[in-house]
């Protein structure tokens, strides 16, 4: 027994004397804890006797995502139950480079893994650990192609760049797994290296989008693009399948040296208009143009603050009933005064606040100044007037929609019964009977429902039976090409229906004339009054409407 503690602990002296480390971890099924290392694993990882018995999670608490590394390298010995070798030079969690350890299970008596053991053997001088650390600052790990902070760091001012990015690469990881798709990425970035030397300098920029700067002036930045796409125009060959792939390139350009930043701004919005036009595509960065995402960018930026900012304004359009020779209602349409300077279409802000979600305090801003407004509205055309608003499809989605609505209108003091909301087509066919039940409760609130712009979206005359509506509003189309057989048409099945019907877009007297003729009750557009502000709406009365009748 003595002898075999002796020989213990000169097993110990030699482990102890060793310069290479050795740990050997415990395994219980569950987590890896250490049982054993040595002096010179102990001085590089500053692991002791007190870290004895516990896991790489509470050993690496400060640093979890080294202590879940280590974990999963082990794990890879236990489920393959052989010695496994890493090599060096590996940049670990912490930022430090691995040395070449190799990894052996030990087995118990049954055949289980009971532990493992690692032997780490790093011959990193001091000086190469720096030269490998600053390659791996600046360098992408996968292409070993230059990153992003080199670029930088040490390109700060350049003569222009090409943004390439791969098309469908996306379609290529999810056919062919990560693995193939990180291979095409290197095999790319060869080709590039290959074919674009100095003045160039590559980059990867992260995924599958590389940057090619140019330290000269280019003078014919289109035929360096079309060099990037014959680069990538010969097959790929990956293991045993020829994969074709096409790339599209963004170009910005400038007579001096100019700021990185902003050659890969006007760069990355080059390549959006180029992927928009299609697939193998480039196009050069042109201040003259006009870029539509980065006008939606900045329409973004700007609606979050334009209730802040008071720039939103109502302009309303009276709805004329002929038969009565009076306003009946007018509709709320909202306009954007940008920076109090500038008027934007509907059609351009519109749809960017709807994809945001801003649409819905917007929306909620035109009904309670709709509220406020009714008044005024009141005075000029009788108290029973309504007003219109038209509800976007991002507001009805909004589980709190009816909640809020009511309590908008209840605050201001007004009836549901002065509103009319207007509804797509296309917004009660996306869920037709989720929507049918709110627009059901809506009315047993009091509040009239109309079916807008009817004719250009499904123009199915069965949807008019199954929503429950109190009327539809003939699109401007239908005026337009007047043609009085499918409008009668149209006026006789709303009449069957009871329901109400609005003809938009009325520019014309002989236009006028031929609705009244055909029985149509509601006239809507410029003939009557063009939309302006509640204070300049004028009092709307024809004196000899009737005369035109037939």
């Amino acid at each position: 027994m003595t002898e075999l503690k002796h020989q213990d602990a000169d097993f110990a002296q030699f482990l102890h004397a060793l310069e290479d480390c050795i740990y050997v971890m415990d395994w219980d099924g569950e987590q890896f804890r250490y049982r054993y290392v040595n002096r010179a694993a102990a001085v590089l990882s500053q692991i002791g006797s007190e870290h004895m018995g516990r896991t790489f999670a509470e050993v690496y608490a400060h640093e979890p995502e080294m202590g879940k590394y280590l974990h999963h390298k082990y794990m890879k010995v236990v489920d393959e139950r052989v010695s496994i070798r890493f090599d060096d030079g590996t940049l670990l969690p912490t930022g430090a480079l691995s040395g070449e350890s190799i990894l052996s299970p030990i087995f118990g008596e049954r055949g289980e893994v009971t532990a493992v053991a690692c032997v780490t053997r790093d011959m990193i001088t001091s000086s190469e650990r720096r030269q490998h650390l600053h390659h791996y600052a600046y360098h992408d790990e996968l292409t070993q192609l230059f990153n992003r902070r080199f670029l930088y760091e040490f390109l700060h001012k350049s003569f222009g760049l090409f943004l390439i990015d791969l098309d469908n690469f996306k379609n290529i990881n999810d056919a062919l797994g990560h693995e193939t798709g990180d291979t095409l990425l290197i095999e790319v970035a060869q080709r590039f290296r290959q074919s674009f030397g100095p003045p160039y300098v590559i980059a990867r920029q992260g995924a599958d989008e590389f940057i090619i700067v140019c330290e000269t002036p280019i003078a014919k930045p289109e035929e360096q693009a079309k060099r990037i796409l014959e680069v990538l125009d010969k097959p790929f060959l990956l293991g045993d399948r020829l994969i074709r792939v096409s790339a599209s390139v963004g170009i910005s350009t400038s007579p001096e040296r100019a700021e990185l930043s902003m050659l890969l701004r006007q760069a990355d919005i080059a390549l959006y208009y180029a992927k928009s036009k299609g697939r193998n595509r480039y196009h050069e960065y042109n201040e003259s143009l006009r870029y539509d995402q980065v006008v939606k960018f900045d329409y973004e930026i700007a609606l979050n603050q334009c209730i802040e900012r008071e720039e939103l304004l109502l302009h309303y359009q009276p709805i004329f009933d002929a038969a009565r020779n009076q306003v009946v209602e007018v509709e709320a349409l909202l306009r954007w005064n940008l920076g109090h300077k500038r008027l934007v279409s509907p059609a351009d802000f519109i749809p960017v606040a709807e994809e945001t979600g801003l649409i819905v305090p917007i929306g909620e801003w035109v009904i309670r100044q709709a509220c406020k407004d009714l008044p005024k509205i009141s005075e000029k055309f009788g108290p029973d007037v309504r007003v219109a608003v038209n509800i976007s499809r991002v507001q009805f989605e909004d589980e709190h929609f009816v909640e809020r609505l009511n309590a908008i209108v209840a605050e201001e003091g007004v009836s549901p019964e002065r509103f009319d909301l207007e509804v797509t087509e296309s917004l009660v066919m996306r869920n037709l009977e989720e929507i049918c039940a709110i627009l059901d409760q809506l009315r047993a609130q009091g509040y009239t429902i109309s079916l807008d712009d009817f004719g250009t979206g499904y123009s199915s005359l069965g949807i008019l039976a199954q929503i429950p509506i109190d009327k539809f509003k003939l699109d401007r189309s239908f005026i337009v090409q007047m043609n009085p057989a499918v409008i009668s048409a149209l006026l006789a099945m709303a009449r069957a229906m009871d329901l109400d019907v609005v003809a938009e877009g009325v520019e014309d007297g002989d236009q006028l004339i031929q609705l009244m003729n055909m029985g149509c009750p509601g006239i809507q557009g410029y003939l009557i009054c063009r939309p302006m502000s509640v204070d300049d709406l004028p009092n709307i009365w024809f004196p000899d409407m009737q005369h035109h009748v037939v």
